[in-house]
């Protein structure tokens, strides 16, 4: 379904949530025929094998098993590496299906004016991703992943969140088609978080 939809939008909305099931099915944001909204918090989780969003032309989603990101065509993995040793936070053999997915919006209102119940509001980006927890040679990481589209033609960003149950003196790593296309210093210490914005190239 991710796969082979025609990547626009069937609502008046840029982009929409899409989750595709191992038994063929699907679960959108919006019904394809009816336009009825799909309710996020049905989704089978157990049984998800793709998730993400459709939108502008563009497929952006992930694969659930092993969580590597598909963006425009291009596959996307993220490492965390200290010393020789490389921790894949993508490419585990497990599933990725703790699923998130959400709009920034933002409002206005003039509080000179007498009525200030009506807000209008507009949506600034689109967001789609993951979060996992992943046990790696020995090492607990809480890993969260999540592709960020703005509505103003701003670059798409992957924001990625690591915490780890030990000090680790690494970088992060990203990588488009398995080859490297950004490292990040990126030091953690036990027990706190340490994040990263990047703008995907493609």
């Amino acid at each position: 379904m991710l796969t082979k939809i025609n990547p626009y939008s069937f609502v008046d909305q840029d982009y929409i949530w899409m989750g595709e099931y191992s038994d063929g099915n699907h679960l959108s944001e919006y019904h394809y025929q009816t336009k009825k909204r799909g309710d996020f918090n049905t989704i089978r989780k157990e049984s998800l094998i793709r998730f993400g969003l459709i939108g502008n032309g563009m497929r952006l989603y992930h694969e659930v098993l092993g969580g590597f990101f598909h963006l425009r065509g291009q596959i996307y993995e993220i490492v965390y590496k200290a010393g020789d040793k490389e921790y894949y936070l993508t490419g585990q053999s497990q599933l990725y299906n703790d699923v998130i997915t959400y709009k920034d919006a933002e409002a206005w209102a003039n509080f000179n004016q007498r009525d200030n119940t009506n807000f209008p509001s507009r949506v600034t980006a689109f967001n789609t991703g993951y979060k996992k927890s992943l046990k790696i040679d020995g090492i607990n990481f809480n890993f969260k992943a999540i592709i960020s589209v703005p509505c103003n033609n701003a670059p798409i960003n992957l924001m990625v969140r690591i915490v780890a149950d030990t000090d680790l003196d690494g970088k992060l790593v990203i990588k488009r088609n398995g080859t490297q296309v950004a490292e990040f210093k990126a030091p953690l210490r036990k027990g706190m978080g340490g994040q990263v914005m990047w703008y995907v190239r493609w």
